[in-house]
């Protein structure tokens, strides 16, 4: 199936202003193909299509890798992966290829390892967008705009397929100061993303549900999932239900697993 588009939505602190009444000029405007990337070890690069789909105004592009830390400094991250380019222009309308290539540092091969891939698009300055106005006729404001994808490196011969990873999470429900937890246990090599986590709380089909934040849980990994305040007690019998979202970025069919003691 097709890979979603995802837009770019997280504003970053990139600003640009003069004194004065502040006018905001552009929206963010482009998109990148896929909602996560899969990193097969033998390939030798895999490719990340970003559009714009202002029709209007160019974008300036840079794009990066990092290892979890969205604070860190681009320029002082060391992953074992090259992007090309780095940096770019984007016109309106456009699209560009991104080449992310493995550069054979070591990693793990008994599990996936995951990274986050960076875009960040820069909108034009207000004469770039209206060719009408001087660049000192207008106050305003700019921000610059960024998304981070997961990339997903996939070492050979891991056991089991991806798609029976879910299968094999062990769920269980634990007690704390603060009442309740569920716990989850992924004793595969991949990585598995939640859509939705509930508990529910009967057998019938309109059964209460007691729904949980979205999560990830890593291989050979445990999440905690708290469980909302004011619930007192967990009757017996309860399942909890999932959907996931697979290498293609689509939800699952729900799915439901026993609660183990």
């Amino acid at each position: 199936m097709p890979h979603p588009f995802v837009k770019l939505s997280h504003c970053l602190a990139w600003v640009a202003m003069s004194l004065g009444l502040l006018t905001p000029t552009v929206q963010a405007g482009v998109i990148i193909d896929g909602t996560r990337q899969i990193y097969p070890q033998l390939r030798r690069e895999i490719t990340v299509r970003v559009s714009n789909d202002d029709q209007h105004a160019p974008r300036l592009i840079q794009a990066w890798l990092d290892k979890g830390d969205q604070h860190q400094r681009a320029e002082l991250i060391d992953v074992p992966f090259s992007l090309s380019p780095p940096v770019f222009r984007l016109d309106a309308g456009k699209s560009q290829a991104m080449r992310l290539s493995y550069t054979k540092e070591p990693l793990p091969t008994d599990r996936e390892s995951l990274f986050w891939l960076n875009v960040l698009e820069v909108p034009p300055s207000v004469a770039e967008f209206d060719p009408t106005v001087e660049e000192g006729g207008r106050n305003h404001l700019r921000f610059a705009f960024r998304i981070r994808t997961k990339v997903f490196f996939r070492p050979v011969n891991l056991p089991g397929k991806p798609e029976e990873a879910p299968a094999q999470l062990r769920w269980s429900l634990l007690r704390n100061a603060q009442g309740y937890a569920l716990q989850v246990h992924n004793p595969s090599a991949y990585h598995i993303t939640f859509n939705e986590v509930a508990l529910s709380m009967g057998s019938h089909a309109d059964a209460e549900r007691l729904p949980f934040e979205e999560g990830m849980v890593v291989p050979g990994g445990i999440l905690e999932l708290p469980v909302r305040k004011g619930v007192k007690s967990i009757p017996a019998g309860a399942q909890v239900q999932f959907t996931y979202i697979n290498d293609f970025g689509a939800f699952s069919l729900p799915q439901r697993a026993a609660l183990q003691l």
